[in-house]
């Protein structure tokens, strides 16, 4: 791996790893809120209204946790109950995020697990996928996929690289 690649990869993952996860989660809550404003309004989230649904970015060691209140997703504490957990590494979530790939196929390739109440999943998998396009505007969309061409490019295949950053070894 060149010291270039290595350095890239840094800059993309060291500090998702240092911070706290109620900021992951946070954060995570006012992107989805605003994509899905419509589909909550309209009631078709109503099916995750108390469950608890956990996001594992595996290689990065990002956890997402949250529930959806009725109106909103809001973040949940770590170390409670999950319902429902989704588990893969970046590039996994990357793909479905910009619909590289279908979720099927990831959990069939097994770069995606589900757990827990899987029933609960699949009703998620399967309101993912009858949004059809993406609900991200086309800037974010266009940005979205250079990041996942650059990502590609200089940080898939360094698994050495992704098993330091979820050991937290530093890098040279």
């Amino acid at each position: 791996m060149s010291s270039q690649s290595s350095f890239i990869c840094q800059l993309l993952a060291r500090p998702l790893r240092w911070m706290p996860q109620r900021f992951h989660s946070g954060s995570m809550a006012l992107v989805l809120n605003h994509l899905f404003a419509q589909p909550m309004a309209s009631g078709d989230m109503d099916f995750l209204r108390g469950k608890v649904v956990a996001v594992d970015v595996t290689d990065l060691g990002v956890a997402f946790r949250l529930t959806y209140d009725g109106t909103q997703l809001v973040t949940v504490p770590a170390g409670g109950h999950i319902d429902v957990r989704f588990a893969g590494d970046a590039h996994a979530f990357l793909l479905l995020a910009t619909q590289r790939e279908d979720a099927d196929s990831l959990f069939f390739q097994r770069q995606l697990r589900i757990e827990g109440d899987t029933a609960c999943g699949l009703h998620l998998k399967n309101f993912l996928d009858a949004l059809g396009e993406s609900p991200l505007p086309a800037p974010a969309r266009r940005a979205l996929e250079r990041f996942v061409d650059i990502y590609e490019q200089r940080c898939l295949g360094l698994s050495a690289f992704s098993a330091d950053i979820s050991r937290g070894v530093p890098q040279r």
